[in-house]
């Protein structure tokens, strides 16, 4: 026990900050029916870290992060132009193109890379076992002062969530606002694929989200039980990275498929959607 608490308890406090930040991102992402956005985005972050490593610069350094943060920044303008009124063409098609788009272009810039295998690997599963101190209180604060900034602007955002045809009757400025959400959210992704991988973030936003909102139909107490069952599910996939050897990022998002899997069947067997 004591191993596992020497080796995992960075890792694990980390994840659980993820999960608290990219849980309540998540409910703006999952209202909007732009499921896929969050793995776009991470997709665009980790071209702009590979696009960095070609440059010269190293994996978690201030350039690195630089250029990555502006091709987020990019990708945020991108998705926040396709929102349209009427919608002909569904947004997530838009996302879906920017995704492949930006992943194949970050696999040419890597095959130029030495050990640009390896690379895609950790980009896509993360190094989240070898966080350090630095980087935890730097992303703890950073992700302190996003989310005094959601907080403030809680109710635009909100409505331009969960209501963007009322609220621009009501004058407010749906594309604006679009932009502040996807540069948001665009930073919050370009600090999490670092440490976290494509993959795992995608889940973090997406999962814990989805688990809440099947259950309680008030925004508080899904934040509360997805804070708790993200938690639940970092606990679970880092006991069985430590134990069986495995990829920490990859066990993660394993653990929190099984328990949404487990939560969907007892809902089934129950009856019941929500609380």
């Amino acid at each position: 026990m004591s191993g596992f608490l020497e080796m995992m308890i960075l890792p694990v406090v980390m994840a659980v900050i993820l999960v608290a930040m990219h849980s309540h991102l998540g409910f703006h992402v999952v209202k909007r029916g732009v499921i896929f956005v969050d793995i776009a985005l991470a997709q665009v972050a980790a071209f702009g870290v590979a696009v960095s490593l070609l440059l010269g610069g190293e994996p978690g350094s201030g350039t690195t992060y630089a250029i990555a943060l502006g091709s987020t920044f990019l990708g945020s303008l991108l998705i926040s132009s396709t929102r349209t009124r009427g919608q002909r063409v569904p947004q997530e098609a838009y996302i879906g193109v920017i995704y492949v788009v930006f992943s194949a272009a970050m696999i040419l810039v890597l095959t130029q890379v030495p050990h640009g295998g390896e690379l895609i690997n950790h980009l896509l599963v993360g190094s989240l076992l070898w966080v350090s101190w630095a980087t935890l209180i730097k992303t703890a604060l950073l992700y302190g002062f996003l989310g005094v900034l959601l907080w403030l602007w809680r109710g635009p955002l909100r409505r331009i969530s969960t209501e963007p045809e009322s609220a621009r009757k009501d004058g407010l400025n749906v594309r604006l606002w679009d932009v502040v959400f996807y540069m948001i959210l665009g930073t919050v992704v370009t600090s999490s694929v670092q440490i976290a991988g494509v993959l795992l973030v995608f889940t973090l936003l997406v999962v814990p989200t989805v688990m809440g909102m099947r259950l309680f139909p008030g925004l508080g107490k899904q934040m509360v039980y997805t804070l708790g069952v993200g938690t639940l599910a970092v606990l679970i996939g880092s006991a069985a990275s430590y134990v069986l050897d495995l990829p920490t990022g990859a066990a993660i998002v394993c653990a929190f498929g099984f328990l949404l899997g487990i939560q969907v069947l007892v809902q089934v067997v129950i009856g019941r959607e929500s609380l």
